[in-house]
């Protein structure tokens, strides 16, 4: 009779235990606020999902609102005290003024089955004198002169930086790869030619070497863009 009343007892036990430990879903920042962006063609955010409770959590589903995406998380399964991020971009080009989108994320949690995150905002739509970043991006042309400083000094071309032929392996590494275009140039092309492939052996294939360089610019177009300080 004693071992029925004790087996009874730690049934009960367990039944409590079970019941007490369970999965609680927790995100950092499920209202996240851009602010206002002019011009961007999408907004991109990280909410990161952590599981705060006891038990496994195990995230169901993740549904967005039309103009949403959300990427697949790299885990669905979440032991206590795990986290996993989750990377959702809204298509700002179909919206004007300000925007609410909802994210929604069901999972085994008892109490929040279906967590509601959002993305808001303003949405500032471009006028005809405006420029996009991303149409920037693509215009952007990195002008490098490759003559010594005294010679970049006195003059060279609007827009230009200098750096000088004999520093230019030092500089690799920190030109912008993500730039469209890299033109190089000196007084003849000789050196432009030697640079564009050396960075082109480093992977940037986008760069170009101004045939003739200074001379033919200036015999195609004597001073033009051409910013001169005099000796």
């Amino acid at each position: 009779m004693k071992n029925h009343y004790i087996f009874a007892l730690l049934g009960v036990l367990l039944t409590a235990v079970a019941a007490i430990a369970a999965p609680i879903i927790d995100v950092d920042n499920p209202d996240y606020d851009f602010g206002k962006l002019a011009g961007a063609s999408a907004i991109t955010h990280h909410f990161i999902i952590s599981n705060v409770g006891d038990a496994e959590l195990s995230i169901l589903d993740v549904r967005t609102a039309c103009g949403c995406t959300a990427t697949a998380l790299s885990k669905s399964d979440l032991a206590p005290g795990e986290s996993v991020e989750l990377e959702v971009t809204v298509d700002l080009t179909r919206f004007s003024g300000h925007i609410s989108q909802a994210i929604y994320v069901s999972s085994n949690d008892l109490i929040h089955r279906k967590l509601t995150l959002h993305i808001t905002g303003q949405v500032i739509p471009a006028q005809p004198h405006h420029i996009t970043v991303e149409d920037l991006g693509q215009l952007l042309v990195l002008l490098i002169d490759l003559r010594a400083p005294q010679a970049y000094a006195a003059g060279h071309l609007t827009g230009a930086i200098n750096i000088p032929f004999s520093e230019l392996e030092d500089w690799i590494d920190r030109l912008p790869p993500e730039v469209e275009t890299i033109v190089l140039y000196d007084q003849t092309g000789s050196l432009s030619d030697q640079a564009v492939h050396r960075l082109s052996a480093r992977g940037l294939d986008q760069a170009r070497s101004l045939l003739g360089g200074l001379d033919e610019w200036k015999r195609q177009y004597g001073d033009g863009y051409f910013l001169s300080f005099g000796e």
